[in-house]
């Protein structure tokens, strides 16, 4: 009887005898998460209206809600995101944080109390949402990508996007012809079919299918040549360097505009007399751009240094982000189309920085460490946006600092980039 051999096709796995790198199996399951996820930010920008005019809250109180549930991800990710660097962990962190989160978005929708939509919506699903989606894309998709991981990761974030430019306008109808309760529970189910079913999906690296990063099966033979070297830096190595405290910063400065601006893009456009249904279409029109711009920040990302990538991100929406501010009318659908291509950028080069700078062995305990303060950040942007238009009526003051932080994360990102010696080659 013929012998098998490790080589033979006998012996490989239906993950090998797809047509196609299973590396794109893991992007496919990320974006299908970022969908879901942020789909829920997307949507509460929609929602908030009418469940403030039903049970008599404030904007802030809603939005409240989403700061907490932004500062409980900071927390969820300290204790999940290190699970990406054990085998078969990222499958099983994802499968039961989905659920959890799917299970919370059904009961926000019997809510009648602020504290109760605090708990399901900020605490419960925050927490959850820490070993969730940005698991995947940051910690997961990265280490299947050596040449192409620009474009993995771009294509995986763009799942954001995609829902930016479908959920709100679908939602605005959903509620139009049904309530905002309803929409809650179209969420929890739209968000268990995309996230705890392909969870089942997710392998932590291509090395625990016996193949290598872009492509191709693990050498086995002696003769084969080995890989081009690769360092990878440990956590505890990474939290005693300079640099890793300067991306921090950088990282931080720049997030407190992803999350703030593109939640809040809605009650922005009624500020400036649209109506619900036209500030619908702001969200999406953000959402066209972020989602048309995504594959040539992945393509730059693939050609030029993460760290010039950044800090140019941190430029552009230094300039575009306090734009609505002296835009009126229908010219300001044009900034919903600049905010999308500026928050595209620093979605991709966010999730490019830590492999670029520490590699892939270590990744999930490095973003864990590092995800708090940009988490606080953002939380803080949203909470200052919703607090400025409560007190004043308006968004200036907000967006100018908006405009600011992100001006000052490109200075430190040249600052770092100063600093660092020789990055890992991930």
């Amino acid at each position: 009887m013929e012998t098998q051999t490790p080589e033979s096709p006998a012996n490989l796995t239906w993950h090998h005898r797809l047509p196609f790198f299973y590396g794109w199996v893991i992007v496919a399951v990320g974006f299908g998460m970022m969908f879901a996820s942020n789909g829920i930010n997307w949507s509460l920008g929609v929602i908030s209206s009418p469940m403030r005019d039903d049970l008599g809250w404030t904007l802030s109180d809603i939005f409240t809600g989403l700061m907490i549930r932004v500062l409980a991800t900071a927390v969820g990710a300290a204790l999940f995101t290190r699970f990406a660097d054990y085998k078969n962990g990222p499958m099983r962190s994802v499968a039961v944080t989905g659920t959890i989160i799917a299970v919370s978005l059904a009961l926000t929708s019997r809510v009648t109390e602020v504290w109760q939509f605090w708990l399901l919506f900020g605490v419960v699903n925050g927490l959850a949402s820490g070993g969730h989606s940005a698991l995947v894309t940051a910690a997961v998709v990265p280490r299947w990508f050596r040449r192409s991981r620009g474009r993995a990761v771009a294509t995986a974030t763009m799942g954001s996007s995609v829902a930016a430019f479908i959920l709100p306008t679908s939602i605005a109808f959903l509620i139009r012809s049904s309530d905002w309760d309803t929409a809650w529970l179209v969420l929890s189910g739209l968000f268990f079919v995309l996230s705890v079913f392909p969870a089942l999906l997710i392998r932590r690296q291509p090395e625990d299918l016996g193949m290598v990063p872009d492509g191709g099966d693990a050498p086995r033979s002696s003769s084969a040549p080995p890989p081009a070297p690769e360092v990878s830096i440990t956590a505890h190595e990474a939290r005693r360097s300079k640099i890793f405290w300067l991306l921090i910063i950088t990282v931080s400065l720049a997030t407190t505009s992803s999350m703030g601006v593109p939640a809040i893009m809605a009650p922005m456009f009624e500020w400036k007399e649209f109506t619900p249904e036209r500030a619908a279409i702001a969200a999406t029109i953000y959402g066209l751009f972020s989602l048309s711009s995504r594959y040539l920040w992945g393509y730059l990302a693939d050609k030029i240094p993460v760290n010039i990538l950044l800090a140019g991100v941190g430029v552009f929406n230094a300039m575009t982000l306090p734009l609505l501010i002296v835009l009126s009318g229908d010219v300001a659908y044009v900034y919903a189309a600049l905010v999308g291509i500026g928050v595209s950028g620093l979605v991709v080069a966010q999730g490019l920085v830590w492999p670029y700078y520490f590699g892939r062995a270590h990744l999930g305990a490095i973003i864990g460490m590092s995800r708090p303060i940009p988490v606080i950040m953002s939380a803080s942007a949203i909470l200052l946006m919703s607090q400025d238009f409560d007190r004043s009526g308006s968004y200036t003051f907000s967006l100018a600092v908006m405009g600011i932080m992100a001006g000052l994360s490109a200075l430190m990102m040249i600052a770092a980039s100063k600093v660092a010696g020789r990055k890992a080659e991930a």
